[in-house]
């Protein structure tokens, strides 16, 4: 799933609406390795999927952020956090 498609429901306010679990299938497809956690390399891909390009610095901070437990990963516990994330940068609005 990109979040970039015509076929894609949209709000109001013309923000792609997902599901929590919509969003967390997505992000899991870049889990190269299959550890059911997210490094900064495989958030650097998720993010270049929806047509974003951010430096490698760019994306290190917004891991970084996201890590709260300074682990080297995102795993589902901090999801919510990179929710936040995604709804500001990628124009999403994540429904229940």
């Amino acid at each position: 799933m990109a979040f970039k498609t015509s076929s894609t429901p949209r709000s109001k306010e013309g923000k792609v609406e997902v599901t929590m679990d919509e969003f967390k299938r997505w992000l899991k497809k870049f889990d190269d390795n299959g550890d059911g956690q997210i490094s900064v390399e495989e958030l650097r891909e998720a993010i270049r999927a929806t047509g974003g390009w951010f430096s490698t610095a760019k994306a290190s901070r917004i891991f970084k952020s996201v890590d709260t437990k300074s682990k080297g990963f995102i795993d589902d516990s901090q999801i919510p956090m990179l929710q936040l994330f995604a709804q500001k940068q990628f124009g999403l609005k994540i429904v229940a």
